[in-house]
């Protein structure tokens, strides 16, 4: 029972995170029991669906970064007299 929490908050985080990063829902995310998921097309334990998560929030914070840089920058070129 606790392993299928363990699944369900992790595909819950990365559908979160992927549609975030991308704007879509992934194309393939199901449990496929024994703590394996299948993650568009790619099978996986739920440590590895984890670890994606992360890597994706990490992709995701830099997008945000570049934005607000971008921002930035455009308003301090406006500001310029």
């Amino acid at each position: 029972m606790e392993t299928n929490v363990r699944v369900e908050k992790a595909m819950a985080r990365y559908l979160d995170v992927y549609r975030l990063l991308y704007q879509r829902e992934p194309r393939e995310l199901r449990d496929i029991g024994n703590s394996w998921v299948l993650v568009n097309g790619a099978r996986m334990n739920v440590d590895e669906l984890e670890n994606l998560s992360t890597q994706l929030n990490r992709e995701y914070q830099q997008v945000l970064a570049n934005k607000r840089s971008i921002v930035k920058k455009l308003l301090n070129w406006f500001a310029k007299p």
